[in-house]
């Protein structure tokens, strides 16, 4: 009886480990045009975020299932309302992603809101200035979806 159940304590975390689904992030790709990004790369950063992200659900291992994550869109549309010289001005940052995981497909689209009020000033060009920031929260955002809609 002794033995049994020395047998059962030492299996049991590896019944149980052996039963987790191991991932691993095998490629990071983007099919959408960023121009308002400019010269920055927006897969930048996204394989460490997905890795984070991921590890709240899954193993990772080398030798587990690949997961590849692309970019598929990136916009930026903003609303303007301006009377006598008050200016408001909101930008939503939306990124599309989607996962490929044991032939199916997951999609999440991550939102990031940017609200700009100025008085008696006129922004340049009508532009919201660009925030890193805005991007990366709305990357995670998407992400999270993804992931929560994963087996």
């Amino acid at each position: 009886m002794k033995n049994l159940l020395l047998t059962l304590i030492f299996l049991f975390p590896i019944l149980t480990f052996a039963q987790q689904n191991c991932v691993v992030v095998d490629s990071v790709y983007s099919t959408c045009k960023a121009k308002d990004l400019g010269r920055r790369d927006i897969r930048f950063g996204i394989k460490q975020i997905v890795e984070d992200e991921m590890s709240n659900k899954y193993c990772l291992s080398d030798s587990g299932e690949p997961v590849k994550v692309e970019i598929f869109y990136f916009g930026t549309p903003k609303t303007s309302l301006r009377i006598m010289g008050v200016e408001k001005t909101n930008q939503l940052t939306q990124v599309g992603i989607r996962f490929y995981y044991k032939d199916q497909k997951y999609e999440g689209i991550g939102e990031s809101e940017v609200e700009v009020r100025a008085v008696l000033i006129e922004l340049v060009d009508g532009k919201v200035p660009f925030s890193q920031t805005a991007v990366s929260s709305a990357i995670k955002k998407g992400i999270i979806e993804c992931i929560s809609k994963m087996p």
